[in-house]
This record gives C-alpha cells, structure tokens and sequence, in this order.
C-alpha cells in the first residue's frame, strides 16, 4: 500500500514539472522567438537588424589569463574559424523515461532564454539556434545525441548537459574536436581536470563545496560532531556526493556509521534503505537520490519518523531536488529537510514583487510560451543558456569574432554575476581556478511557509582547496 501511495505522489510531480517535448521522445523544441521585447537580464544584444561587421582578420588576439593549447585538435583551424551564420547551441536533457524526466523543464528554460535573446537581435548580428535532444538519463544516448547535434544539426558549442554518466561519456570525444563542452549540469569534480579536458566546464556547485557547506552548518548544530548516514543513487553522481562527504565527514568530527544506494532507475520507495538507516539512528543523514527518488526519500524518512518518534536526524539532501516539484508531494515528510541553492528563489513571492531578475526572468518564461512550471529547474536551465550567452559575447568583444578558441578562453577566464544568482556569488574562474559556482546558502524547506525558508548566511568556497584532486 505504502508502494502505490509513493508511486501515485511520483505522478503528481510528473505532472508538475511536466516541460516540452512529444510523449515520443521528439527533442526539439522550436526555436522561434517570442513576441516579447524585454531584454533578458544580463544581456547587451546588438539592436535587432543589425548587421556585424566583417572582421579585418580571422586571428585571433592573444588573451589574457588562460589561453587553450589548439595543438591536440583534430582540426586546430576549425577550432579557430570564425563561426558564421546562426550559433548552433546543441544540449541533451531528459525529457522523459524514469526517475530523472522531472528534469525536464530545464530545457524549457534554457529554450526560453534563448529566444529572448533572439529577440532582441542575438549577438554580434547572429542568431542562436538552440537544438535540444531527449537522452532519458542514459548516457549512450547522451553519446548518440550528440553525435547528430555536432554532425547532422551542425552545434557548433554543446551546453548544458544534465547529468554525471552523459556527460562523462561525451567528454572525450568533445575534447579530442575541440568542441566547447560547457556549463554542463552536474557539480562533479572531475570538470576540474582542465589539463585533461581543458574544453569542459560545469555549471553546478561542486558537489564536494556543496558536502562542505553542509557540514559547515551541521557543526554549529552538533559542535562535538556526531554520526552520519548517507544515502545515494548508485552512479557517478550520487558516487561523486558519497566521495566528498566521507572525504570531509572525519575533518567536521563525523563518524560515518549507515551507507545505503538505491539504482538509477529505481522507482520504487527506499523501504529496505531506509529502515537501515533508522536502526543506525545517526545525527546527519546527507541524501542524494535522483530525480522522483527526491520524492520517495522524504516519504520513507517521514514514515520512518512516524514509526520510530526518536529517529530524528538532520537532513540534508542534495540540491539538485531543491524545487517544489520534489518537496510538495511528500507532504509533512519534507517539513524540516535542508537542501542548498546558489540562485534565487523564483517562486519565493518576495522575490517576485522585489526582485527586477526574477520578475523579468518571469515574464520572459511567460512570453517563451511554455507550459513548464517556472521553478527551480527551467531557472538551471536559463542559467546554462545566460552563460553561453556571456561567454559568446565576451568571445566577440574580445576577438571582434565567434570562434570556439574564442569562446573557450572566455569559459576559463569569466568572472561574471548571472542574473539570477544568489547575492554575493559570482562565476568567476582562471589558470588556477576550474570551477565556476563555489558557493552556496543553506535553506529549509518549510511547511507552514510553503516553501524554502534561508536556513544560513551565503557560504562562499571561492578558491578554497576541497577534496578529490582540487
């Protein structure tokens, strides 16, 4: 019975993060540009008709800060060439098949974003083109998508790419092409390799800056330390979550004393899991389930709650379920779980009458025409598409041209405030420096509020020295 009431839940968040894209899988979106004429925030598009100038030489100028080395291209010249025509903005995303489909309206956002900037005349007198492709959450298909999006649909930057397994699994050869690889959707550290993969960059708080913030703050609520347990998705980014926290657990005076996985694909209730972590009763319990399994977490935990009254940890669970869509179906089971975000609340109604961002970023979304809910996950995406944005008009203004050097050089070297960050936090990266989100601010979810209540002051890691390699 318990089974059947968390699938139904699992149902109504389908239903709530419901994003574009055919019930068979058909992944583009189309790329026609709204009829609205507000500016997306941190844009200085060209006036629309404009025409860019030829530039006087196809070389590009030396840069400041970190420059890429062509020499390991396949093709060094195609690296280098001007970029003519429409920017092709090629990303795979999971609009539908298991767990991790409540993603979807990602790419509604990063859609949206886009088309509000095509608009307003693109950049640089281009176009965007943005070609979004159903992957499922399954990183062969990651692979295939993006071979038809740099082959067939001509993508001349892959950006945004939700997930550790895809992205992994097309990072190689994007490297070995010298495609930029950018903003990708995950926060694990590996993006930081830029001696290997100097073409790849992540969009998401690290997830070992994130397991440190956590700790932070569990150590101003248990200053002698405690126990812990952990509970994730067993691939490489529930792995990546699990790797920093027991790296991190013994520096804040944590004994980890409950480990328990649950399958990628797994959509039922985490019953066996969790009555394992009930019987270790540990102080902490970092969580980091996918997609609905955010759902079926909070009801096990709250049903687990219900049965033993003193199983009461404090719990955080990963920020990639900070959104509504996941904290609403478990009821009172989510009162009280902490979880963590870097950009702005758009659904907190403050932020909607105060803030100029999220209002316009709103009423972008609105103007975009998508019936995908607005929250948490579509601003990630609108996120990853701002970036590209920057980063392609940084390119031009400093090479008077588009070109993939050019716009890889200016990943490396941002230093930038997208719009709908949190206050106080920047992307900033350099020679040193190979992530772009090192900071974050604790929230709690809160039933009485209805939604996220700010839990901590913002925590900013920027430039600290983690774990696993940083």
């Amino acid at each position: 019975m318990r089974n059947k009431r968390w699938l139904a839940l699992v149902a109504t968040g389908v239903l709530l993060g419901a994003a574009c894209g055919n019930d068979d899988g058909d992944s583009s979106p189309t790329t026609a540009a709204p009829e609205t004429t507000a500016a997306a925030p941190g844009t200085t598009a060209a006036a629309p008709g404009t025409t860019a100038a030829a530039p006087e030489t196809t070389a590009a100028p030396e840069p400041t800060g970190y420059a890429v080395d062509l020499s390991n291209c396949e093709d060094p010249e195609a690296a280098a060439a001007p970029i003519e025509g429409d920017i092709v903005i090629g990303t795979s995303v999971p609009l539908s098949g298991g767990p991790a489909v409540l993603f979807a309206p990602y790419a509604a956002g990063f859609q949206a974003y886009f088309d509000s900037v095509n608009a307003q005349g693109g950049v640089n007198g281009q176009q965007y083109q943005a070609v979004v492709k159903d992957d499922q959450y399954l990183a062969n298909l990651a692979v295939t998508n993006v071979e038809e999006l740099i082959g067939s649909d001509g993508a001349h930057i892959i950006s945004g790419v939700i997930g550790s397994p895809g992205n992994a699994a097309i990072q190689e050869d994007l490297n070995a092409q010298c495609i930029p690889h950018l903003w990708a959707a995950t926060g694990a550290p590996s993006w930081g390799a830029i001696d290997e993969y100097p073409w790849s960059s992540g969009a998401l708080i690290v997830y070992d800056i994130e397991a440190r913030g956590w700790l932070e703050f569990a150590k101003s609520q248990f200053p002698d330390g405690g126990t812990a347990g952990l509970f994730y998705v067993n691939n490489e980014f529930g792995q990546s979550y699990a790797n920093a926290f027991k790296e991190l657990a013994g520096e804040y005076g944590f004994e980890l004393v409950a480990e328990e996985k649950i399958d990628a694909a797994d959509s039922g209730a985490p019953s066996g899991q969790m009555t394992n972590l009930a019987a270790a009763d540990p102080d902490i319990i970092l969580a980091v389930p996918l997609g609905a399994q955010c759902i079926g977490y909070m009801i096990e935990q709250g049903n687990a709650k219900a049965a033993n009254p003193e199983f009461a940890p404090l719990t955080y669970i990963t920020a990639t379920c900070a959104n509504p869509v996941f904290f609403l179906p478990p009821g009172p089971a989510a009162d009280g779980v902490y979880t963590s975000a870097n950009l702005k609340d758009v659904n907190n109604p403050d932020n909607q009458a105060n803030d100029d961002a999220v209002k316009a970023y709103l009423e972008a979304f609105a103007a975009s025409g998508s019936d995908a809910n607005p929250g948490g996950i579509a601003v990630a995406g609108w996120i990853a598409a701002e970036l590209t944005h920057h980063v392609v008009q940084q390119a031009t203004e400093t090479c008077g041209f588009v070109s993939q050097e050019c716009v890889i050089n200016a990943v490396r070297n941002i230093d930038y405030v997208p719009s709908l960050y949190r206050d106080g936090l920047s992307a900033k990266m350099g020679p040193d420096d190979a992530y772009a989100a090192e900071g974050l601010q604790i929230q709690q979810w809160s039933v009485e509020a209805g939604g996220f209540v700010d839990a901590s002051e913002v925590l900013n890691f920027d430039g600290t020295t983690g774990v696993l390699g940083r």
